[in-house]
């Protein structure tokens, strides 16, 4: 038996900000990136807070986001005792904020009444999850934490909050979630509802990542590309991942490569491995004939090739380097991480959703073709 259900509430368009004016006499924890401080983009979201509200921001925020991080959020949400959580800024702004949530939940903290999150890159889909990602910087291991109370009571998709920004942020998470769609397109738990999100999902990506990477300012690329990343993060959500976030969140852990670099670097592989399977492979050709990359006539393998092609040639449009070698970590050095990084894989939350149950030696021969 599989479970179909969509728990956030989403609002989309240039007033839904104004869903923040709901609160009245709250205790606000306001969880943000920090060069949100200061910036135009917060001050749209605290203008609609600061007035009737008591609030305290939190924004000591850092990419891939550490325990410790976590540990001193939670100290601070302990001390000001809030009745709404508000996360406002990228991947790693929603995912702290999250796991200060579950640490609090966990402990029986229960007076937050309300949780929003506000993604201002189009990426993690975190706004719409029940996932959150933390790093022990000590082990080098990245640790998904998956608990259905982590789905925010509300997603707001303002378009205009990601027109700042960088390209190379753009690009990053936006091949994240090309990564997300493909990877829920064939996991274990994939369902007719999730088939559709991540097809959607895929087609906006293809059609729209590159012009938000040419010209940020293109608000109707972003909007395209900010849904995407909301109804992938569902998709996969429901279905589950696999082996290409199972390895990239080692390889975030080992080298500090971005996460969705890393994805990105991975998903030609990954597919071509998973390919072998024969639903897989059926599936990936579908979706290269619904992207227009070949006529259904074609052989499906042929297919596939077409659509890690197609792949491909978008990270070179959008400037990723697709070796770590071009990242700037020596072939020696990530050769001798092999082991770790596949037995760390096996261990990942996202490693059963696979279609192949990969052994090491599998996850090894994958994660060296990006060496």
């Amino acid at each position: 038996m599989k479970k179909w259900e969509m728990v956030p509430q989403i609002f989309t368009g240039e007033d839904c900000l104004s869903r923040l004016e709901q609160f009245e006499s709250e205790r606000v924890c306001l969880v943000c990136d920090p060069f949100l401080i200061g910036s135009e983009n917060l001050q749209k979201v605290l203008v609609h807070l600061e007035k009737k509200n008591e609030v305290t921001t939190y924004s000591e925020i850092v990419p891939d986001p550490p325990i410790e991080i976590v540990a001193e959020g939670v100290a601070r949400m302990r001390d000001h005792q809030p009745t709404v959580l508000v996360t406002v800024g990228g991947g790693s702004a929603i995912d702290t904020a999250k796991a200060m949530l579950f640490t609090m939940l966990v402990s029986g903290y229960d007076k937050v009444k309300r949780f929003i999150a506000i993604p201002t890159t189009s990426g993690t889909g975190s706004e719409v999850t029940s996932a959150s990602v933390v790093t022990d910087n000590k082990e080098k291991i990245k640790y998904p934490v998956f608990d259905r109370r982590l789905i925010p009571d509300e997603a707001l998709l303002d378009a205009q909050l990601v027109v700042s920004s960088p390209p190379t942020v753009t690009a990053y998470s936006g091949l994240d979630v090309l990564t997300h769609a493909l990877e829920a397109l064939v996991a274990k738990n994939r369902t007719t509802y999730t088939d559709a999100l991540s097809e959607k999902a895929v087609r906006y990506v293809l059609t729209y990542l590159e012009a938000c990477y040419n010209n940020g300012e293109n608000l109707n690329a972003r909007k395209k590309m900010h849904e995407a990343s909301c109804l992938a993060g569902l998709a996969f959500d429901a279905a589950g991942l696999g082996i290409n976030h199972a390895i990239a969140h080692q390889v975030g852990g080992q080298f500090k490569v971005p996460h969705g670099l890393a994805n990105a670097m991975l998903l030609p592989h990954v597919v071509n491995f998973n390919a072998k399977d024969p639903e897989a492979r059926r599936t990936y050709a579908k979706i290269a004939v619904q992207m227009g990359l070949g006529n259904s006539s074609l052989n499906e393998q042929l297919l596939v090739t077409k659509l890690i092609k197609a792949i491909t040639n978008l990270c070179k449009k959008v400037d990723c380097p697709m070796s770590l070698q071009e990242f700037g970590v020596e072939r020696k050095v990530a050769m001798e991480r092999a082991q770790i990084i596949a037995q760390n894989a096996l261990k990942d939350s996202t490693y059963p959703f696979n279609p192949i149950a990969a052994n090491e030696s599998e996850l090894i021969s994958v994660y060296t073709k990006i060496v």
